[in-house]
């Protein structure tokens, strides 16, 4: 990933340590940020904790962190600077309401999985792969 800036919004710390194992395994590059909930992560998008440059890419689990997170979504599309940050759902939830609404705020993918070690690899992989051949503006 060329050096991936990448936000995790999960309050839950295995998946956090899962998902930075899982990039050492397939020797990604990147700098993972985490926030355990929406309100954290809108400080380090656009607030007090503001991180520079923004990611370019979220993982964010809407059926996990408060149930705030269609709202956070829809906030980011609504925002000048963030609306073109890549956001992909990871879940463990087959909730089909939230992935109609979340599909419907323009994420580039809804991807229903487990977070074990093999699924996550796998997941890591596309991602590397799919980070690797788009092209990203050179601006905010």
């Amino acid at each position: 990933m060329g050096n991936a800036s990448i936000l995790l919004i999960d309050n839950r710390k295995s998946l956090i340590q899962n998902i930075r194992k899982s990039f050492s395994e397939i020797d990604v590059k990147y700098t993972l940020f985490s926030a355990a909930n929406e309100k954290e992560a809108w400080s380090m998008l656009d607030g007090s904790e503001k991180i520079i440059p923004i990611p370019k890419i979220i993982l964010i689990d809407i059926n996990s962190t408060n149930n705030k997170g269609l709202q956070f979504l829809n906030a980011i599309r609504n925002h000048t600077d963030l609306k073109s940050i890549l956001v992909f759902v990871i879940t463990d939830s087959k909730t089909d309401k939230n992935k109609v609404a979340a599909l419907n705020l323009n994420i580039a993918g809804y991807i229903p999985m487990s977070f074990e070690s093999q699924t996550l690899n796998s997941f890591m992989t596309v991602l590397n792969d799919y980070w690797n051949i788009i092209e990203f503006s050179s601006q905010k």
